[in-house]
């Protein structure tokens, strides 16, 4: 009998998570190809010497193929107004992330030091250093507004501005949290912004696709049987 050995296989290591990717929406790709593609279409439909004359029959004189560049035009602008537009509000909020954390860790700091100067409970009370510092966005800045306006006066000042925090630099904390809320209202700007950008699009969007729609329609009627006329059209 021969002995055999059993092997248990070692699953091999998982993957390092890879940091997060920002992507295009679908839509958005959706969209700048259409306008891509109308575009070549437009070009080789009002210029093409077998194509033109043949259109111009079907009333596609340089008048309504003008209107089609305009229809391009206003597509194109409204898609990078869009782009851009979100590009500012995931700018706003990447403001309003940092700001938010750089004043939660000046008052962490401020906390820790008042903690250490005044040890009693009811000087600790007064300078509201007592529980947790709220996860609410309203609450934290009033938090730390009470905080700050308490060690400027008596009886927490003296010994507070010995620790750092004289009226200069309480100052320059309560004017970072007052920033805070102006930083939340452009935030909430650029979000309503880049949601009225999205509207314009779709609708320059869908002007577009009308007028690519008929002229699609009127070539593959007007070279029914041309196969190599309509395959220049991408047809």
């Amino acid at each position: 009998m021969s002995d055999t050995t059993t092997t248990t296989p070692v699953p091999a290591p998982s993957p390092a998570p890879q940091p997060p990717t920002a992507k295009r929406s679908l839509q958005d790709k959706i969209i700048e190809a259409y306008i891509s593609d109308a575009d070549t279409l437009l070009e080789t439909a009002s210029t093409d010497p077998d194509i033109a004359p043949i259109l111009l029959k079907h009333g596609y004189d340089e008048v309504e193929f003008q209107i089609g560049r305009d229809l391009i035009s206003a597509a194109q602008g409204a898609y990078e107004g869009r782009t851009g537009g979100i590009g500012k509000q995931l700018k706003s909020t990447e403001t309003l992330q940092q700001e938010i954390k750089a004043a939660r860790n000046d008052y962490a700091a401020f906390r820790e030091i008042a903690r250490g100067a005044f040890p009693s409970q009811s000087d600790r009370v007064a300078l509201s250093l007592t529980g947790d510092v709220p996860d609410d966005f309203q609450r934290f800045l009033t938090l730390a507004h009470a905080s700050y306006a308490a060690a400027g006066k008596d009886p927490c000042k003296t010994k507070m501005t010995k620790r750092g925090y004289g009226d200069v630099r309480l100052a320059e904390l309560n004017q970072a949290l007052d920033g805070l809320t102006g930083t939340d209202a452009d935030q909430n700007e650029a979000e309503g912004n880049a949601i009225g950008d999205t509207t314009a699009r779709d609708q320059a969007y869908a002007a577009l696709k009308e007028y690519i729609k008929e002229l699609k329609a009127t070539c593959r009627g007007a070279f029914r049987g041309k196969d190599a006329l309509l395959a220049k059209l991408k047809l």
